[in-house]
């Protein structure tokens, strides 16, 4: 099976991975920055472009197609266009920042720099986690701060027909989402002439205050992070919604070719699989079956142990609930 190239997630965009934050010859500083490719795959697999704009990006979409007329001889055809619309994606910041009393930081010794690199290193882990929660169920009509997250641009599968129920019931319901990355359909945005993926400032030896306002000396670091999602191409993304983890059999296996083939051929063939540890353990399970032809390992993202559905690799999103509500 051949390997899933930058180019089949978008070419003009550009993944955290070719965007790691080097931090000039601190190697363990660059070794924290490995983290983003722990278990929420996703901020792995993700374009991102500079928007177009300092708080968002303006995106032009056709929504209609030009008309053709039928033609007599000696009679004329009527001119036609094409119908658009101009939408604008907006962006998020979150912002952490590290604080270590001066004293603690100075008992490591010559491991100092080393306990600093780990207490930021769990900042990073907990902007990866917001971020990844952001991308799927960011709500900005109920926080104005966030973005608007996949969750609620694909929220019904009675309006939405890249919303497809599998018919579960109770409190143990998840989704999987089939996404087709690229330029023109999804990405990830930044705003103009900002910082791509975490934006990471060694503030030095600074005054913090605790909680009753009184002084005291920490090494200080800041991480900034700015982002958004564009979605120029709504077939680019199906959600297979209401999955009982605790109720899953072979028949989700139908229920997914459903969802595949709902995208445009020439999106589907770079889609990506994204489930949690629950859903993906699963269907795993089910690949050690021989009579299963369609779960299979390949050569994707540089590893040949990523699990393929009908030849499009299974990423591991942690973020994915398994307590998501029931949507109609």
């Amino acid at each position: 099976m051949s390997n899933l190239s930058t180019t089949e997630v978008g070419r003009l965009s550009h993944t955290l991975t070719e965007f790691n934050v080097l931090y000039g010859n601190d190697t363990s500083k660059c070794a924290v920055v490995e983290l983003m490719n722990q278990t929420n795959d996703i901020l792995d697999d993700i374009g991102w472009i500079e928007a177009n704009d300092y708080s968002g990006h303006k995106t032009t979409i056709r929504t209609g197609l030009p008309q053709p007329s039928y033609r007599r001889i000696y009679r004329g055809t009527a001119n036609s266009k094409s119908q658009v619309s101009q939408i604008t994606e907006k962006c998020s910041m979150i912002e952490s920042r590290s604080a270590v009393d001066e004293v603690l930081y100075n008992s490591y010794g010559s491991k100092k720099q080393a306990y600093r690199n780990s207490e930021d290193a769990a900042h990073l882990e907990g902007m990866r986690q917001k971020v990844a929660e952001d991308i799927f169920y960011g709500n900005n009509d109920v926080n104005p701060d966030s973005i608007r997250g996949f969750s609620v641009r694909y929220s019904s599968p009675s309006e939405n027909s890249r919303v497809i129920d599998a018919g579960g019931t109770g409190s143990n319901l998840t989704s999987i989402w089939c996404i087709g990355w690229g330029d023109n359909t999804v990405h990830g945005i930044y705003p103009k002439d900002s910082t791509m993926g975490i934006d990471f400032k060694d503030m030095g030896r600074l005054t913090e205050h605790d909680e009753n306002g009184l002084p005291y000396e920490a090494m200080v670091s800041r991480f900034q992070w700015q982002y958004g999602i564009a979605v120029r191409d709504w077939r680019a993304v199906v959600r297979i919604c209401n999955i009982d983890v605790k109720n899953m059999d072979s028949t989700i296996q139908a229920i997914l070719i459903k969802a595949k083939n709902k995208m445009p051929a020439n999106v589907r063939q770079k889609a990506v699989w994204y489930m949690n540890e629950e859903v993906k353990t699963a269907l795993e399970t089910q690949a050690v079956n021989s009579k299963n032809v369609h779960l299979t390992y390949g050569q994707f993202f540089k590893s040949e142990e990523v699990m393929a559905l009908f030849g499009r690799p299974v990423r591991q999103c942690d973020v994915l609930l398994s307590t998501e509500s029931k949507l109609l």
